[in-house]
């Protein structure tokens, strides 16, 4: 009897020195979904006794560590696989898995001092978040329409939500022309609720004259843009109506007003029903 439990006891001794030496294999990727030039990082999870890991990331390159950084210059479907190594440098256990990685958009940014406006280029399809400052704004039109000095900046994301930024300074005082014609608005009120044809519109003097079409952006106080008209007429012009087409509430709006070859105007429209 006393053989037998010798036996077991070496059987369950084995067996327990067996378990703590036989490696398991795993590592984590964040994020799941990368995007090119960004860093994605792996981190060896595996249990069990091994001397070394060593990753093979998929795009020719690879590296031992435990966690590692790696950035992908192409976009494309990669398999990872990571081994466990022994002292003697053999093969203890291996895991592989893949990543997909997305092409972050190109950006470009330029300001149209003549027009007011930011305008950024991009090769893909993107969103766009602005920035004045660190103040986040409620446009996300491109291109953009300012009638503040300041830096702006911007976030463009694709689908893929891969994003690149963007930064521009610019002054207010520098996209009025050179020339003294001036664009003369001739109210700073309107009513188009009263429908009594007084102050139906925001009326510009002689506008049908000009040589160049008549740009006119509209902002909200948070700095919205809310009408735009790139070839503006008094016979249709902006009647407190939005670029969506409904009825702005009554309140304080801010116009930025431009013509090749004049100066430049801004100002204010107040807005009563």
């Amino acid at each position: 009897m006393k053989k037998r439990t010798t036996i077991l006891s070496a059987i369950l001794l084995a067996a327990a020195f067996s378990h703590q030496c036989y490696a398991q294999a795993d590592f984590t990727v964040e994020p799941q979904t990368a995007c090119t030039g960004s860093p994605v990082v792996f981190t060896n999870t595996s249990q069990g006794s091994f001397k070394f890991a060593h990753f093979d990331f998929g795009d020719n390159t690879d590296t031992y560590g435990d966690n590692l950084q790696h950035i992908y210059t192409a976009a494309g479907d990669y398999t990872i696989t990571m081994w466990l190594l022994n002292n003697d440098g053999t093969k203890s256990a291996s895991v592989t898995k893949t990543i997909k990685i997305d092409d972050t958009p190109s950006i470009e940014i330029e300001d149209s001092k003549t027009m007011s406006q930011i305008t950024v280029t991009s090769n893909q399809s993107v969103s766009y978040e602005w920035y004045l400052g660190k103040k986040k704004l409620d446009n996300t039109e491109n291109p953009l329409f300012y009638y503040e000095s300041g830096n702006y900046s911007v976030i463009i994301r694709n689908a893929s939500g891969c994003e690149a930024s963007a930064e521009i300074r610019v002054t207010a005082q520098d996209i009025e022309s050179a020339n003294n014609t001036i664009i003369d608005v001739v109210n700073n009120v309107i009513t188009p609720g009263v429908k009594d044809g007084i102050n139906d519109v925001l009326f510009i003097k002689d506008v049908s004259d000009y040589e160049h079409p008549c740009v006119v952006m509209i902002y909200d106080k948070r700095g919205k843009l809310v009408y735009t008209n790139f070839e503006y007429s008094n016979t249709n012009g902006f009647q407190g109506i939005d670029n969506a087409g409904n009825e702005l509430f009554a309140g304080t709006y801010y116009y930025v007003i431009k013509s090749e070859g004049r100066k430049g105007v801004t100002g204010f429209v107040d807005i009563i029903r």
